[in-house]
């Protein structure tokens, strides 16, 4: 039997092309024109203003992938967009995105530009880790930190300490860089002192810390910057008094003093002993190499569940790292070194922000001295949510001033409701809200398990991300970044072998199994 139109009308379809159907009535075209392009004010197309995308992605800085709409290559690194491009008025980066869509891939990138352009990066406190392999591969310096792993040692000053004998020529340099290091060993040690105690240090405490300090190495002591005391040296200092820790603590006689310091005295007891002491309260094993092509402190041996002490050792490792940094400038202006550049990662910030309100002010001291010192600094967290969910309304807004003060902010895939809690900070035309918000979808409930030899899929929004800077409505820059050939190879970015290794061990079980049956 035949099927097909018997009657008199035509039923055949115009066949489609790229340039419209073929035949009359069609409307195909032989050549189609370009549009008509037009550059004008927000005001004079403010219809057009909030469904605008951004499209402009400068060629400078470290390649990152390519423009998601345009396919042009996109290139940033806070510190090219600094010096070379003049975009941003201070070479600082917050990353924010949920978890599992890229963003350390990606921090890790800028990271390797920097290497290739002999910026040196520190990533002083890492986690996971998430860096360490990839500081191997480029032959820097990797510290391990935590319980039987080495120790550091908070009144060493780190290099900071280490150069003062070699300014000998120069005393009123040597002077400066003493009170530097005093007012660092000052602020880490009453940091410290805040985290075991979970409250703040009182004045007068702070005064006789930074008292203590002074008595310490005092002419004849014995400890001098590039030989420094540990904690337990203070401790003995604080209880052992005397006429000027006495007039610190506001007391009329040793009896007053002793009940005045029983509480900073039982803080850097706990310091000397216990987790705490275990990595605190002796010389610092492995000291920072800043003439290393990149240094990373892993500080994943701490356990997960010990978040006081890992606190504790992420501030420890800024400030020593930030203190290094200052070091190589002091050295460079002596005319003693090269100038250099670096490149600070604080990854992780929300578990040092969510101890409590005085951390916030710690960490507050620390990324305000990253100004003038010739170092980029790439702050990462989940969500703003962690920066919203301190304590009081000041600590929620200093924590927020460190989103403020990153001069450029990319983005990965965030939830709506993230998107409103940043509008007032980092506003979003609607065409990229829809387009953020639409990359943390999940994956269709389809398919079948991996098989042996397979790679596991990413999730849809993998490696999409959004560059903004400035605080008005401009459009942002979104981009898709994808691995190189040599990424791959060298494994820099595989945080989930262990899952790898699950993956591969259960499929090859089935295989076994289906043989089997």
């Amino acid at each position: 039997m035949e099927y097909g139109s018997v009657d008199e009308f035509d039923r055949t379809t115009a066949q489609l092309t790229d340039r419209g159907y073929i035949g009359a009535g069609g409307g195909r075209m032989n050549v189609v024109g370009r549009p008509v392009e037009y550059r004008a004010t927000t005001a004079q197309v403010a219809g057009l203003w909030p469904w605008s995308v951004g499209a402009g992605a400068p060629l400078i800085g470290t390649p990152l992938g390519s423009h998601l709409h345009t396919g042009a290559p996109v290139c940033f690194d806070p510190m090219n967009w600094f010096m070379r491009g003049s975009f941003i008025t201070a070479p600082s980066l917050f990353v924010l995105g949920l978890n599992g869509f890229g963003k350390s891939s990606l921090v890790r990138r800028i990271v390797l530009g920097g290497v290739a352009q002999g910026i040196t990066p520190l990533i002083l406190a890492d986690v996971k880790p998430d860096y360490r392999k990839l500081v191997e591969v480029v032959g820097g310096q990797v510290i391990d930190l935590g319980y039987g792993y080495g120790k550091l040692n908070p009144l060493a000053a780190g290099v900071l300490g280490s150069i003062v004998p070699l300014l000998g020529d120069l005393p009123e340099l040597q002077t400066q860089v003493m009170q530097e290091m005093r007012a660092r060993q000052v602020t880490l040690v009453a940091g410290l002192v805040e985290l075991v105690r979970g409250a703040r240090v009182r004045d007068f405490e702070e005064t006789l810390i930074s008292t203590g300090l002074r008595i310490l190495y005092r002419e004849g002591s014995g400890f001098t910057p590039d030989q420094p005391p540990i904690i337990e040296n203070l401790l003995e200092v604080v209880v052992a008094g005397g006429e000027e820790l006495q007039l610190d603590a506001g007391a009329d006689n040793p009896e007053e003093y002793h009940e005045a310091i029983k509480g900073l005295r039982r803080s850097l007891r706990a310091l000397t002993q216990g987790p705490f002491g275990a990595v605190f309260n002796g010389h610092t094993t492995t000291p920072i190499d800043t003439n290393a092509t990149a240094v990373c402190i892993d500080v994943s041996h701490i356990p997960q569940g010990d978040k006081k002490l890992k606190a504790a050792v992420m501030l420890a490792c800024w400030a020593d790292g930030f203190a290094s940094v200052e070091a190589a400038h002091v050295l460079a202006d002596a005319g003693l070194g090269a100038q250099r550049y670096f490149q600070v990662v604080m990854d992780e910030l929300w578990q040092v922000l969510g101890l409590g309100d005085f951390m916030v002010d710690r960490v507050d001291e620390l990324t305000r001295l990253q100004r003038g010192i010739a170092t980029s600094l790439i702050m990462i967290s989940h969500t703003i949510k962690d920066l919203q969910s301190l304590g009081s309304e000041a600590a929620i807004a200093k924590a927020l001033g460190f989103l403020e003060r990153a001069r450029a902010k990319i983005f990965g895939a965030l939830p709506a409701e993230e998107i409103a809690r940043l509008d007032s900070t980092v506003p979003f035309t609607s065409a990229e809200e829809e387009m953020v918000t639409s990359w943390s979808a999940p994956q269709a409930l389809t398919g079948e398990a991996l098989k042996p030899g397979q790679t596991r899929p990413p999730a849809p929004g993998t490696g999409k991300f959004l560059l903004k800077i400035g605080e008005d409505r401009r459009p942002g820059i979104p981009f898709h970044m994808e691995f190189t050939l040599s990424e791959r190879e060298s494994g820099i970015h595989d945080t989930n072998q262990r899952f790898s290794e699950f993956t591969e061990t259960t499929a090859s079980r089935g295989s076994d199994e289906g043989s089997a049956a």
